[in-house]
């Protein structure tokens, strides 16, 4: 028993140092010389349990894999479980995968040898979990809705795979001077990777999702008392008058004019169209113009 779990504890320092030499010098200038002096154990120690650089590179992917699988999963259920939408979903498997490969080799170490590895004629999704789940959201997002009419999914499931990777390996570039000029991008972005996502998803995401629409402004028709504006009681919309701020009757649904805080008359509901709710300025009391309710925002993920 003591062998075996001595055996075991070598396989995987041997894994985690592959790991780090894949994820620093790339598949092709990895030697399993330089794996056993990161790992300090010997080369017939090392091909004990991986007989071949390639075997060990596969099973450092495999390992990758299990990581990636289960961040996905719990970001899932972090956004909400069955209750979350895919939106919010999509955003959070994406934050969680970029705190992943800022804090771990493995995963890294597997997103390279993808790379460098990949199977001519095979999908990259086909083996990735996280590419496989965003396939999912995206199409599960349109089947919600929730993207603009018309947009191909495919395309977007493409642009966001390219976000996360192209993320992953600005992690990887050296800073540049400040002025670079473009396309050395990283130096005029933010310094850690999680703040570049989300200034790249603050771009898009206007793109992939139509905005929230506001809120219904609240009726008034139906036949009791509202407070003015000097908190006394008008009458809503049985044509009668009531004391104004001033003193002054104003009538609120009778289609006429009643004067306000100054002389100057007001528009009631029924009468011209209100301006404010056409997302134009409005005439204010005080004869100064006011913005009006504009649809505007994202929806927050």
């Amino acid at each position: 028993m003591a062998i075996q779990q001595r055996a075991e504890r070598t396989r995987q320092t041997i894994l985690t140092s592959a790991a780090r030499a894949f994820d620093t010098h790339g598949y092709d200038r990895t030697s399993l010389a330089r794996i056993g002096a990161e790992a300090r154990v010997t080369t017939g120690a090392l091909v004990f349990h991986f007989a071949t650089k390639a075997e060990l590179a596969a099973a450092v992917q495999e390992r990758a894999r299990a990581i990636t699988g289960v961040t996905v999963e719990s970001a899932c259920v972090s956004a909400g479980g069955s209750g979350g939408t895919a939106v919010e979903k999509l955003v959070a498997v994406t934050r969680a995968l970029i705190r992943l490969f800022e804090t771990d080799c493995v995963a890294r170490a597997g997103e390279r040898l993808a790379r460098e590895m990949q199977p001519a004629g095979i999908p990259a999704h086909q083996k990735c979990p996280w590419r496989r789940e965003v396939a999912r959201l995206v199409r599960r997002a349109g089947d919600e809705g929730a993207l603009h009419p018309g947009i191909d999914a495919t395309a977007v499931v493409a642009l966001i795979s390219y976000v996360v990777q192209g993320v992953e390996l600005a992690m990887r570039a050296p800073n540049t001077p400040a002025d670079e000029p473009w396309p050395s991008e990283p130096a005029a972005m933010p310094d850690r990777a999680g703040e570049r996502l989300e200034r790249i998803w603050e771009l898009i995401l206007p793109s992939l999702v139509p905005p929230t629409p506001p809120e219904p402004l609240p009726r008034s028709g139906d036949g009791q008392s509202a407070p003015s504006p000097g908190g006394q009681p008008t009458t809503s919309c049985n044509g009668q008058s009531a004391p104004s701020r001033g003193g002054q009757p104003m009538t609120s649904c009778g289609g006429q004019a009643a004067p306000s805080r100054g002389t100057q008359p007001t528009t009631s509901r029924t009468g011209q169209a209100t301006q404010a709710l056409a997302g134009q300025a409005a005439p204010s009391r005080g004869g100064r113009e006011a913005p009006g309710h504009r649809a505007s925002g994202v929806r927050a993920c």
